[in-house]
């Protein structure tokens, strides 16, 4: 009797172990089979992120021209405007109190604009408003538009563009008033 009890647990271990190994095998071939899912689905997300990236750097170059064309619409209409001398003295004072007002504003808040740039942004108004327009350093207004250039493009604040289009306006008429256009 023992042998045939023997012989029973080792049939029952046999069928067990049986059993065993070809649950692994299909579970590893199941696994298998998921694993080349997921490498289907991690293929089909680089494609995705790819396309998004080609889209976007499409987007970015759009806006970067749209940008530069608004840009040289300003130049254009505003050295025209120069040139027929519409730009009066109130208006000068207006563009450097706006100009101030930005910077004033924008000094207080959290912004690509160091604290160093605005009060040098701050001196050359009041270097415009109190000089003679000869007596100004021209290439204080064009460190002003560099600045403005960067704080746009680090920021894209509206109120970046808007200091760009007053300082370059300011330069135009004070180039005129000095008899430079």
């Amino acid at each position: 009797m023992p042998s045939t009890m023997i012989v029973g647990f080792i049939s029952i271990g046999v069928t067990i172990v049986a059993s065993i190994a070809s649950l692994a095998y299909w579970l590893g071939k199941k696994f298998a089979e998921i694993d080349a899912r997921f490498r289907q689905i991690d293929l089909r997300f680089k494609e995705i992120d790819l396309r998004f990236k080609e889209v976007r750097g499409e987007f970015s170059i759009s806006i970067a021209k749209i940008i530069e064309l608004i840009r040289a619409l300003h130049i254009n209409l505003t050295d025209f405007m120069n040139m027929k001398g519409l730009f009066t003295r109130e208006e000068r004072e207006y563009l450097i109190r706006e100009a101030r007002r930005i910077i004033q504003a924008y000094s207080v808040r959290f912004n690509p604009l160091k604290p160093e740039e605005a009060k040098f942004i701050l001196e050359v108004m009041k270097e415009i408003e109190e000089k003679d327009p000869k007596e100004i350093d021209l290439s204080k207004l064009d460190r002003i538009l560099e600045i403005a250039d960067r704080w746009f493009k680090e920021d894209g604040c509206y109120e970046a563009a808007k200091l760009w289009i007053i300082v370059y306006t300011l330069k135009r008429i004070l180039e005129k008033e000095r008899g430079e256009l």
